[in-house]
């Protein structure tokens, strides 16, 4: 009984490595995120204030405007990719739910009760195929999403700091 307690003692500790693992990666990323969300919060505040004094604000705002476009620029193909990947998945969902609308009335007017219980077996295999399916893909899309959306921040959090002189 006690050999059977450490066993699962040690199976618990393997696998709970791997989850703290991920735990601390994704604080890490939220750090760096909340980071890079304070600067942008400076650079705003930064921005509001240069253009109260209105001396300032025309010489900045020329340079500012370039800036903002620039990150425009960056950040509207990521988004574009990203919803055509979304658009894709929509296309492909609309093609599967269509199909197994087809298995499922096919299942429902056999009139053979075996036959009828090997359609509906293979309507259900299919839709829990299509929601696994459909899950993986959306785990697919969200991980290329944060990944794109945090090195957009960390490249421009580099601009930001390279740019903006600091103060003590």
């Amino acid at each position: 009984m006690k050999a059977n307690a450490t066993r699962e003692g040690n199976y618990m500790k393997d696998n709970t490595k791997p989850l703290a693992d991920m735990a601390d990666t994704a604080m890490k990323n939220y750090e760096q995120a909340v980071r890079t969300s304070l600067k942008f919060q400076e650079e705003a505040g930064k921005w509001w204030s240069s253009m109260l004094n209105q001396a300032t604000f025309a010489q900045d705002m020329q340079k500012r405007f370039n800036n903002v476009t620039g990150m425009a620029n960056t950040l509207m193909p990521l988004a574009q990719r990203r919803m055509e990947e979304v658009m894709s998945l929509v296309e492909k969902n609309g093609r599967t739910s269509a199909e197994l609308m087809k298995k499922a009335v096919d299942a429902a007017q056999t009139p053979v009760i075996a036959e009828s219980q090997a359609k509906w077996t293979e309507f259900w295999t299919s839709s829990m195929g299509a929601a696994r399916s459909n899950a993986e893909a959306l785990a697919q899309i969200s991980t290329r999403t944060f990944d794109s959306w945090i090195d957009f921040i960390q490249k421009n959090t580099e601009v930001t700091e390279i740019r903006v002189p600091k103060t003590a």
